[in-house]
């Protein structure tokens, strides 16, 4: 279920990507990552903290918080084992700084936290934060009384670039018409087959991807690294899947399904970029999710180790009527709190 907003609109809501460079002690935030567009010169060091120490245009002040996230972006990266960086206020405007604090990113003794700084959605959603999240009504599907769910965007949906990695990785909305050749493709190879028994015609899986496409509680997506596609994912809301019984699931609590096709991007390395980003894409879409949810198959041993190391959490085994299955979770606060991004 999407949701077609006018190109005209969307473009007016957008706003500049912001790019965040560090070297040696000094942090630059470019928009769009041009020279012409810096906005903000910073110092971090890890004894010191963060400084600002100029402003390179006229910036709003919410433009001033989004570059100092932005900032904190570069800084964290560069110190995974650290939970906070303190942060020197005096060049920042009170509505910035009011805005930092009334998000949770920074303390009142002027310390930015990580784990709230990795849930401000602006940095990697493509949609615009003035969105607001779906109000709360209900609706039965199938006996099971859930939340109306809002519907997603077509296109790019999340983007993150990965230092360690090199790459950019982005999460689109799939289609049928850009879609449908990689996903025949990546169905029908023996490794993929092997788990997700889908192997078929060209006319076969046009009618999955349409099927899923137009299922409320689903969001298929297409992982990207540098534009180029390699994965295959099902995003769904758990309350009205068939997980359901399993997993007791709340309101608002998600569930993944994953496929790696393109095999130039399996891996440990590359799983490491792309699976605590769609996590973290399932976390910011809307914040009354609490947990994200897998069922992998029980001898999956590979993807079950994966999801070890990336927060999840081993529930309990039970059978589908196709496969065995062990139910994994992993829940907001140790996803954030973990440092995984």
């Amino acid at each position: 279920m999407h949701a077609d907003f006018p190109r005209d609109y969307k473009n007016m809501l957008k706003q500049p990507s912001l790019a965040a460079y560090l070297e040696g002690d000094a942090i630059t935030v470019a928009e769009d990552g041009r020279a012409e567009g810096i906005v903000l010169h910073a110092r971090w060091t890890r004894e010191d903290g963060m400084r600002i120490v100029e402003w390179c245009k006229g910036i709003s002040p919410l433009g001033q918080r989004r570059a100092v996230l932005a900032a904190l972006r570069a800084a964290f990266g560069a110190s995974r084992d650290s939970k906070s960086i303190p942060l020197d206020t005096g060049n920042l405007h009170r509505d910035a700084l009011d805005a930092l604090r009334y998000g949770g990113v920074l303390t009142a003794q002027n310390v930015c936290m990580r784990d709230a700084w990795a849930q401000q959605p602006d940095l990697w959603l493509v949609r615009s934060v003035s969105i607001p999240v779906a109000a709360l009504s209900y609706a039965m599907t199938d006996g099971a009384r859930h939340p109306r769910r809002a519907p997603y965007e077509d296109g790019v949906v999340y983007a993150r670039d990965v230092p360690e990695f090199a790459h950019r990785f982005t999460l689109r909305t799939a289609s049928v018409a850009q879609d449908l050749e990689h996903l025949h493709a990546w169905m029908n190879e023996p490794r993929v087959n092997a788990f997700w028994g889908e192997a078929g015609t060209f006319d076969a899986h046009r009618a999955y991807l349409e099927r899923v496409l137009s299922t409320p509680h689903m969001h298929p997506l297409i992982g990207a690294f540098d534009g180029e596609p390699f994965g295959y994912f099902e995003a769904y809301w758990a309350k009205e899947d068939r997980i359901a019984p399993f997993a007791a699931s709340t309101d608002f609590e998600r569930g993944l399904h994953m496929l790696v096709g393109d095999t130039r991007w399996r891996g440990a390395e590359c799983v490491a970029a792309w699976l605590p980003s769609l996590v973290h894409y399932l976390f910011l879409d809307d914040p009354r999710t609490q947990a994200v949810v897998c069922e992998p198959r029980h001898d999956n041993a590979r993807m079950i180790g994966y999801l070890k190391q990336h927060g999840f959490s081993s529930i309990a085994h039970f059978d589908f009527p196709h496969k065995r299955a062990l139910l994994m979770r992993v829940v907001r606060e140790a996803f954030f709190d973990g440092r995984h991004l």
